[in-house]
C-alpha cells in the first residue's frame, strides 16, 4: 500500500512537471479597450461638459478593478457629470479607455491635458508619469513660453512637483530667460521663488540687478513691491565702480534711494575691510546667500568647453603639467593641437581669488579639461575609474589661500545654449550625466537635449569665506 502511494505520489510530481501553460494574458488589455470603444452594455454614464457636451459610458466593474478609476467607480448612482476645460475636453475619452487598458499614447500635445485630467480623477501612476514628461518639453522651447504656461498650470493645480522642476529650470537658464521676450510675463511669484535662489545663472549680479529694474517697471510695481525683489540682490557681489554707478544709470535707484545706500553701504563694507575684521567687529553674519556667489557665467567667473569631438585630428598632443597654467595656451584658451587644428575639450583661465576687491590683483589659474578616456585622465594628472568617466576635471595653479574655499559648478549644456543640469566639483572632478537616458551607474540629465548628447560645459568658479580659518582667532 504504501508503494503504491509513493507511485502515485511519482506519477503526480512527473505530470506536474511536464505541464504547459497557455497563457493569453498579453491580449487583455486590448479585450478591455474594446469593451470601452463598443460603448455597449453600460452600468455607468458620464455627462462631460465644457465647451460641448460628450456623452460616454463605462462599466464599474472593469474600472473598480483598477486602482486609478476607483474615484470615477465609486461615484454614487448611474450618472456621473465631468467638468472638463475645452482644451482638455478632446483628450477625455483617451484618459477613460486608458482606465480600462492601462496603456496610452502621451504627446507633447497631449501631455499637459492628461495631466491635468489624471490630477483630477485620481490616476497617480498617469499623473506621475506625464509630471515626468514635462523635463523633456522644457528645453524645447527656447522662448519659453510654454515653461512660464507650465509654471502657471503647475500654480493653478498646486502640484510641487511640477513647480520646482519649471522653477530649477528657469533658475539655470535666467539669464536667457531676462533676453527673452516672455521676460515681461514671468508672473512675480516666480520672480520671487528664483531671486533668493545660489544656483541661478546669470552673467552677473549687475546683469540680474538691472533684469529685475526693467521687470518692475514693465509690470508697473510700486515701491514697496519692488523693494520686496531688490532685497534679494546679491549687492556684495558687484564691483565697487559697478555700486557707485547705479545712481547714475539705473532709474530704479530714485525710487529706492534709501534701500540702495543701505545696500551699497554694506557690499563696500564687504569689499574694503578684510575679513578678520569683517568676522570680529562688523557684526555681518558671512554665510548669508548676500555674501556669496551664484553661478556667475560671464568670462571672469567662467569658462566653456566641447566634449572633443569637434576636434579633427585623433592623435594630438598633451601638454605637460610645466606647460599648465603658464600661459602655454593662446589668448582664446585653446591650444592647437599637433596639426594645428584648434583643441576645444580643454581650457585654461583665470579668476579672481575672490570677489571681494580686496583681491582684485590676485589671480588664480584654472585648468578645465574633459575626461574621456583613461588615458586622458593619465594624460592630465587625473585619479579615474572606468565608471566615471566621461568627466570633467577643474584643476587649480598659483598658491591658495586659506581663507577662501570654493564651490564650482559644471553646466550641461545641450546645442543652443540652454543649461540642463548644473552639477557640483566633488575635489577637481565633476561626473557628467546621460544627455538624453541613464547611461550605466550614471543618473540622466535633469532635462534631457533633443539631440542625445551635450552640446559644451561650462564650469563656474565660486569662491567664498572661509570662516573656521585660523587665521580668524
Amino acid at each position: 500500500m504504501a508503494l503504491l502511494w509513493l507511485l502515485w505520489v511519482w506519477l503526480l510530481a512527473l505530470g506536474t512537471r511536464g505541464a504547459h501553460v497557455l497563457d493569453l494574458s498579453g491580449e487583455l488589455p486590448d479585450a478591455l479597450a474594446q469593451i470601452f470603444d463598443s460603448q455597449q452594455d453600460c452600468d455607468l454614464f458620464f455627462l462631460v461638459r465644457g465647451q460641448e457636451e460628450l456623452h460616454l459610458c463605462a462599466h464599474r466593474l472593469i474600472l473598480a478593478a483598477n486602482p486609478e478609476a476607483r474615484a470615477l467607480a465609486g461615484e454614487p448612482g448611474r450618472n456621473v457629470t465631468m467638468s472638463v476645460d475645452s482644451e482638455c475636453a478632446p483628450f477625455l475619452r483617451d484618459f477613460i479607455r486608458y482606465l480600462y487598458s492601462r496603456r496610452i499614447e502621451v504627446t507633447l500635445s497631449s501631455v499637459k491635458c492628461l495631466h491635468k485630467l489624471a490630477s483630477a480623477f485620481g490616476a497617480e501612476a498617469l499623473q506621475a508619469y506625464c509630471g515626468r514628461l514635462f523635463a523633456a518639453l522644457l528645453p524645447e522651447d527656447p522662448s519659453f513660453h510654454q515653461a512660464l504656461d507650465l509654471y502657471a498650470y503647475a500654480r493653478a493645480s498646486r502640484d510641487p512637483v511640477l513647480e520646482q522642476l519649471c522653477v530649477r529650470f528657469l533658475a539655470w537658464n535666467l539669464e536667457a530667460l531676462t533676453r527673452a521676450e516672455a521676460w515681461p510675463r514671468v508672473p512675480r511669484p516666480l520672480l520671487e521663488a528664483l531671486l533668493p535662489e545660489s544656483d541661478v545663472a546669470v552673467s552677473s549680479e549687475l546683469a540680474l540687478l538691472q533684469a529685475v529694474a526693467a521687470w518692475s517697471g514693465e509690470r508697473g510695481l510700486s515701491p514697496r513691491e519692488a523693494a520686496g525683489l531688490v532685497e534679494h540682490i546679491r549687492f556684495p557681489m558687484m564691483a565697487p565702480e559697478e555700486l557707485f554707478q547705479l545712481q547714475f544709470t539705473l532709474p530704479l535707484y530714485r525710487r529706492l534711494e534709501a534701500l540702495f545706500r543701505r545696500k551699497i553701504l554694506q557690499a563696500l563694507e564687504f569689499h574694503t575691510v578684510p575679513l578678520p575684521l569683517l568676522a570680529r567687529h562688523a557684526g555681518l553674519n558671512l554665510t548669508r546667500p548676500a555674501y556669496r556667489p551664484r553661478v556667475y557665467t560671464a568670462a571672469n567667473w567662467s569658462a566653456a568647453i566641447s566634449n572633443g569631438s569637434l576636434a579633427a585630428p585623433r592623435e594630438r598632443r598633451f601638454p605637460s603639467s610645466n606647460e599648465i597654467g603658464y600661459g602655454y595656451y593662446g589668448s582664446h584658451g585653446y591650444r592647437s593641437g599637433r596639426y594645428g587644428y584648434p583643441n576645444p575639450s580643454y581650457q585654461t583661465f583665470q579668476t579672481p581669488l575672490h570677489p571681494s576687491f580686496l583681491f582684485r590683483d590676485r589671480l588664480v589659474s584654472w585648468t578645465l579639461v574633459y575626461l574621456e578616456r583613461m588615458q586622458d585622465c593619465w594624460n592630465y594628472g587625473f585619479s579615474c575609474s572606468p565608471e566615471e568617466l566621461p568627466a570633467l576635471g577643474l584643476t587649480r595653479g598659483g598658491a591658495s589661500d586659506p581663507t577662501v574655499g570654493y564651490e564650482n559648478k559644471a553646466l550641461m549644456l545641450c546645442e543652443g545654449g540652454l543649461v540642463v543640469d548644473v552639477v557640483d566639483f566633488q575635489g577637481a572632478k565633476a561626473p557628467i550625466p546621460g544627455a538624453l537616458d541613464a547611461n550605466g551607474s550614471k543618473p540622466a540629465s535633469s532635462f534631457p537635449c533633443a539631440a542625445g548628447t551635450f552640446g559644451g560645459y561650462q564650469a563656474v568658479v565660486r569662491p567664498f569665506y572661509l570662516l573656521n580659518s585660523t587665521l580668524l582667532e
